[in-house]
């Protein structure tokens, strides 16, 4: 799966957003895009689950019908409850038992996770909060079959409990038949999963490869100070 030569420009802007965007996943690693608000991340992900079309750049990735793709902004009813969400979710994911909560506590890794899933199972989405209803909706879409996941900033506004058990789920995709994408700011995450690091700025694509390569490079292991010395030292190309 990659991405080759790919530029994109939305309607009736100047300039464009993504600028010779090339990059492989790793179907062995996490795959972690980063950057600054605004360099182009969410229309990346647009562009690869073809939300924009695209007409500059080759997109080799699985059909889109192959492609989960979850974005920031979740939409839902707050008086659902957990259990209406878990079933919905089971009844694409074809689950045998999709009623029974109990088909849901296999591949929870801890006794803390399946006490919390049987907890927002009775609780309305609306009296939940954010880091519960993130952590309940990826678990819950991990269990669609699929080749290529996509989450864009699935830990945004997450507690750390929860974000490490986000974490936790998104690395057990990691290694069988599929491959997974995410989005985030919390770098500190990716020192507790193998990860390729994907880095995007100004539309283009200044770093990809192993994380801890990234760090070694800035001869640091705080990637946040690799972040912002990456930034530091990029020239602008012209447009």
């Amino acid at each position: 799966m990659y991405i080759k030569g790919l530029n994109y420009r939305y309607p009736k802007s100047g300039r464009d957003t993504l600028k010779d965007v090339s990059f492989r996943l790793d179907q062995n690693k996490l795959n972690v895009l980063i950057g600054l608000n605004g360099a182009g991340k969410t229309t990346l992900f647009d562009c690869m689950t073809q939300t924009l079309s695209v007409s500059h750049g080759e997109v080799h990735l699985p059909d889109i019908s192959e492609t989960l793709y979850l974005t920031q902004n979740i939409f839902y009813s707050s008086e659902l409850y957990g259990k209406d969400m878990t079933m919905f979710i089971g009844r694409l994911a074809e689950l045998d038992g999709f009623k029974d909560p109990e088909t849901y506590l296999v591949g929870l890794g801890t006794d803390r996770e399946r006490e919390l899933f049987l907890h927002l199972w009775g609780m309305k989405l609306g009296k939940m909060s954010v880091g519960e209803r993130k952590w309940l909706f990826v678990i819950l879409l991990a269990r669609i079959d699929r080749k290529l996941y996509i989450f864009d900033e699935p830990t945004s506004g997450v507690d750390p409990s929860s974000r490490k058990n986000i974490m936790s789920t998104l690395g057990n995709i990691v290694g069988g038949d599929s491959t997974c994408l995410i989005s985030t700011h919390q770098l500190h995450d990716l020192q507790h999963v193998p990860s390729n690091v994907i880095f995007l700025h100004d539309g283009r694509v200044l770093y990809q490869g192993d994380f801890q390569d990234w760090l070694d490079r800035f001869d640091t292991n705080d990637p946040d100070e690799a972040f912002v010395e990456m930034i530091d030292s990029y020239i602008p190309l012209p447009q």
